[in-house]
């Protein structure tokens, strides 16, 4: 019988950590504020100025020794409007999803907008 118990315990910890490690498992929707600034010319995508969150944004990037301006990739085109207040939810992008910039103009860090609205 103990032993039969000891499994079923194991099984229920293994479980929780599991279950614990998910990225997708975030407490808050929307957690930034933002403005958008304007069509990147070197890139192509939009710059945005984040307004409400940056502190929360170092723990998913680290330092942040460039500002409050990011490109922003996978911004959907309704929200491509300069000046306009968003929310939103990012993340890091990953290496495949880096465009090409021409590095005529002032280089910002990219972030990969997972969710946004007005």
């Amino acid at each position: 019988m103990k032993i039969q118990q000891y499994f079923i315990f194991s099984l229920l910890l293994v479980g929780l950590f599991f279950n614990s490690c998910q990225e997708d498992n975030i407490p808050y929707e929307y957690p930034y504020e933002a403005e958008v600034i304007r069509k990147n010319i070197d890139c192509g995508f939009y710059e945005i100025k984040i307004t409400k969150g940056l502190e929360k944004m170092k723990v998913v990037f680290g330092e942040i020794n460039v500002g409050d301006i990011f490109i922003a990739k996978n911004l959907p085109s309704e929200f491509e409007v300069n000046g306009l207040k968003i929310k939103l939810d990012l993340r890091k992008p990953k290496s495949n999803e880096l465009g090409a910039c021409t590095h005529l103009g002032p280089s910002y860090p990219w972030i990969f907008v997972t969710k946004a609205e007005k």
